[in-house]
């Protein structure tokens, strides 16, 4: 018979067990995305589809490509891609939020206190010059609660791009990153990395924690039309053809794209679209400034944050502590934005900001990156360049 005090530990071992599990799998794809050639226009990529019998849910411009039906004949799409207008066809992948199973519980706060996340970054003594205001920044996942006491100051914009329609998040992992991010300071709850930073939500990912690549290319284009300046993505994937070409455009757009880097430990499993150059790839650490024994690594990792036992705002109105390179994302996030505040860099700039400014934690490359980001030190950085 086990100890009572290790009940909790091996159910611990159980949920993420089952975790992990779940995510290897995958559901036979409803949908395939088509890409057309550069020269090819849209609306003639579409028309050509349909002439193979093909049914179209939906463009994807951002891409210049069709989200499609898969019925059980899959000849039209093998006849389909032979055709020297098609740049690639591939399944309409699925992924998930990145963030680890808890046994905590939801907490109501009295008064307000800084999460050592935010303190361990460094971001309390930056306040005095930048708290980021003004600076848009997106947050693709399950959607934020636009009612929170300490978020509905800086909610400036909300969209969906899933079937159901809604905003609502449903699950709570974009209410805690946005509470990262940008909580307010406000004498409540928590306070944020940048805590006067825009934030202009997209709800791509349902109440379970999954959404489709196609979701999020949506979702991207979503961001681009916005004007957003800094993208969060709390997410992972497998490596895909039409993510990759989403990222790639929204960099050309100017945008600082950061994301969760996954949460499998390891160290060459890096999800996308962390994986890809473009992207800044955010490992997580623990509040003893190691690394998170479930922080995915690799040679794409650019930086760590804090991702262990994070308190931050939640659905309902409420705070709750959760973990994962999710949690660790949105400092990295936030950091961005506050760099942004201060200078006219572009995507690789404050990435490099990022990356010469962070504390070495003496880890290797493929876990830490560069090291932990250091708020104070960047911004220190940006000043002296100014």
């Amino acid at each position: 018979m086990f100890p009572l005090l290790l009940i909790p530990y091996y159910l611990l071992l159980g949920a993420a067990g089952a975790f992990f599990l779940d995510q290897q799998i995958r559901q036979t794809p409803k949908y395939k995305i088509v890409g057309f050639k550069s020269d090819v226009a849209l609306i003639n990529g579409r028309t050509m589809v349909e002439d193979y019998g093909i049914k179209v849910k939906k463009p994807l411009p951002l891409i210049n490509a069709c989200l499609c039906e898969v019925k059980s004949d899959a000849g039209a799409f093998r006849s389909l891609a032979k055709d020297p207008m098609i740049e690639f066809i591939e399944d309409d992948y699925e992924g998930m939020i990145q963030v680890m199973p808890t046994l905590s519980f939801e907490i109501k706060k009295q008064g307000q206190e800084i999460p050592w996340g935010v303190k361990r970054i460094g971001a309390p003594s930056v306040w005095k010059n930048t708290t980021g205001k003004g600076v848009r920044v997106g947050i693709i996942d399950t959607g934020v609660d636009i009612n929170h006491p300490d978020l509905k100051d800086n909610v400036k914009m909300t969209g969906w791009v899933l079937d159901c329609q809604n905003i609502i998040d449903d699950n709570g992992h974009g209410t805690h990153v946005a509470g990262t991010i940008a909580a307010l300071d406000n004498d409540i709850g928590v306070v944020g990395v940048a805590p006067k930073v825009e934030i202009y939500s997209v709800k791509a990912f349902t109440k379970s924690g999954r959404g489709n690549v196609s979701d999020v290319i949506e979702a991207l284009n979503w961001c681009v039309q916005n004007k957003i300046q800094v993208i969060n993505m709390s997410f992972g994937f497998k490596n895909s053809k039409a993510l990759e070409k989403a990222i790639k455009e929204a960099y050309k757009r100017n945008i600082v794209l950061v994301a969760a880097a996954g949460n499998s430990g390891g160290t060459n499993n890096v999800m996308y679209p962390a994986g890809y150059p473009e992207v800044i790839a955010v490992a997580a650490s623990n509040s003893d400034d190691k690394v998170a024994w479930f922080s995915s690594g690799g040679p794409q990792v650019d930086v760590m944050a804090p991702g262990a036992g994070i308190l931050s705002t939640y659905k309902n109105g409420e705070y709750k502590t959760m973990s994962g390179t999710s949690m660790a994302c949105p400092h990295v996030t936030a950091a961005c934005a506050l760099i942004l505040s201060m200078s006219n860099l572009d995507p690789k700039g404050v990435k490099e900001v990022l990356v010469n400014t962070a504390r070495d934690l003496g880890y290797s490359k493929k876990k830490q990156g560069a090291g932990l980001v250091d708020v104070s030190k960047a911004i220190a950085s940006v000043n002296k360049t100014v």
